[in-house]
């Protein structure tokens, strides 16, 4: 009789796994659906990527109407999906001539993530004679629709000046510091342009 009950157990104990696993694959499948859908609702034939490679103007108008709902899709969609990059120093220093010049580290800060996000590595300010990069090293950051790198004074986007798209969520990567002045802007900022978000900072001494 001990056998016959234990032999039951493992079985309802199989059973309630297999119904588990189910649920999980049934609600993974759900939130795959639901994107596609809350996005022809805001417009016809509408995408993810479609949304992401909008220009700006075309965009704002979307997310104005768009739902809380929809925008949780959109963010949670694109953190399934990290981006690499891997630039080494030289990489920067050969596409501005540097030659045989000394590099130099001056500034440097490590990023923390804002708003829900994870972040981690360093923003380091490299000069190479009298051009001046920003690298990003050992770097990750949550991924999010259209991430941007900005330089401000204070983390103020506003006022900040948009060195152009995210490479990467994830690895070393170069950006060119034409025209900033560093002594008035001392925070990087790693920008949602769809959202408004501020994905992550880091702040430079």
């Amino acid at each position: 009789m001990l056998r016959g009950v234990v032999i039951a157990i493992i079985i309802g104990a199989a059973i309630v796994g297999l119904y588990y696993i189910g649920v999980l694959q049934l609600g993974k499948k759900t939130i795959e659906e639901e994107l596609p859908k809350a996005l022809d609702q805001i417009q016809s034939g509408l995408t993810y990527d479609k949304f992401v490679n909008m220009v700006d103007s075309q965009r704002e108008a979307l997310v104005q109407k768009m739902p809380q709902k929809t925008i949780g899709l959109i963010l949670e969609e694109a953190r399934k999906f990290p981006t690499t990059v891997s630039e080494s120093i030289q990489d920067m220093a050969s596409k501005i001539g540097a030659g045989s010049q000394s590099i130099i580290y001056s500034k440097q800060g490590s990023f923390v993530g804002l708003n829900g996000n994870d972040a981690k590595g360093k923003a380091i300010i490299i000069s190479v004679g009298k051009v001046a990069f920003l690298r990003f090293q050992d770097f990750e950051v949550t991924n999010g629709p259209d991430l941007h790198v900005f330089m401000t004074n204070g983390g103020d986007i506003a006022t900040g000046i948009d060195l152009g798209k995210l490479k990467g969520s994830v690895g070393d990567q170069n950006y060119a510091l034409n025209g900033v002045d560093l002594k008035t802007y001392d925070t990087v900022v790693i920008y949602c342009k769809p959202f408004h978000i501020n994905f992550a900072e880091a702040k430079l001494s």
